[in-house]
């Protein structure tokens, strides 16, 4: 009865599905008392948007252009715990949401929440692959949802053919070391043969689900993401290349990109601004390569060099 009542919340809350996993070792290793995981998935979809002007622009992923999806992911996560605890008020419960070190992935499999695709993201129907994943640790003792299909792509293969670093090394594996998604959140130096692949991304890349015909006709549904938010989609490259600390506490900070930090934000977008080779950047390149920090001068000489190379 309570899987029941559960999973008509969880529809109720807005989550795209819903599921129970069987708490494997990897959990009990980390949550000891834990019998069950309640599994979900939430659609981040936003709205459609076009740059709206023509200044030298960055682009954010899809799961980064508005609200932070953590905190909207454990505010539904809090309420599907206050639904199980009428149920069950004596029952333990733990929400993980991504920070936890838990196979989220994996454990979504097993609920039956969705299914993987090669490019190693989960699929939901009726989501496609824009979904983050939250979980609920119990004592609970609850049955098990049924495990999907694991092969749904087939012989497609779009993914590993589009991948812009060849970073899908093969169906489900991926090099966090090639995938842009991660070279734009990580710190310090980018390898100089990954610059020019980055484009003008400035945080996160999409173009394995871009290209992806699961993906195709999806809508957005969570309205939390239909709010307009810093970044937004597409940055003004001039405003974070030259993002002060009292600005980027004010706008920046509380953001879905924020956690990266100042310096990985500017670092970003002046390779940004070098593979658009915007020549409006140049000011503010030339500022940013008289900081201190070494990482964000090596950057900007290199965006400089690229932008004076296509003037001759």
């Amino acid at each position: 009865m309570i899987l029941q009542t559960l999973q008509d919340c969880a529809r109720g809350i807005g989550f795209s599905a819903f599921g129970v996993a069987p708490a494997i070792d990897e959990v009990r290793r980390r949550f000891p008392w834990a019998q069950s995981v309640i599994c979900v998935a939430l659609s981040y979809l936003p709205p459609q948007e076009c740059p709206s002007d023509d200044r030298p622009r960055g682009v954010v992923a899809r799961f980064a252009r508005s609200l932070d999806y953590h905190l909207v992911l454990k505010e539904k996560l809090s309420g599907l715990c206050e639904a199980i605890r009428q149920e069950c008020p004596n029952s333990v419960l733990e929400i993980c949401v991504d920070t936890t070190p838990i196979p989220e992935r994996k454990l979504a499999v097993l609920s039956g929440v969705g299914f993987r695709g090669w490019n190693a993201n989960i699929y939901v129907d009726g989501s496609g692959s824009w979904v983050v994943l939250g979980e609920i640790i119990t004592d609970l003792r609850l049955s098990p949802g049924a495990t999907r299909v694991l092969d749904t792509c087939y012989e497609c293969g779009e993914c590993i053919r589009q991948c812009p670093t060849r970073a899908i090394i093969r169906p489900y594996q991926v090099d966090r070391n090639l995938c842009l998604s991660g070279v734009t959140q990580h710190r310090g130096i980018i390898a100089l043969e990954l610059r020019a692949k980055l484009d003008n991304r400035v945080y996160g890349c999409d173009v394995c689900q871009e290209v992806c015909p699961l993906n195709q006709g999806i809508m957005p549904a969570t309205p939390e993401f239909a709010q307009p938010l810093f970044p937004g989609a597409y940055p003004d490259l001039i405003e974070l290349i030259s993002l002060n600390e009292k600005d980027f506490q004010a706008r920046v900070r509380g953001s879905s990109i924020g956690w990266i930090g100042r310096d990985t934000i500017r670092r970003n977008a002046a390779v940004a601004a070098g593979n658009l080779r915007s020549k409006e950047t140049l000011p503010a390149l030339e500022k940013l390569a008289e900081e201190a920090n070494p990482v964000l001068a090596e950057h900007a000489l290199w965006a400089i060099g690229r932008i004076e190379a296509q003037s001759y």
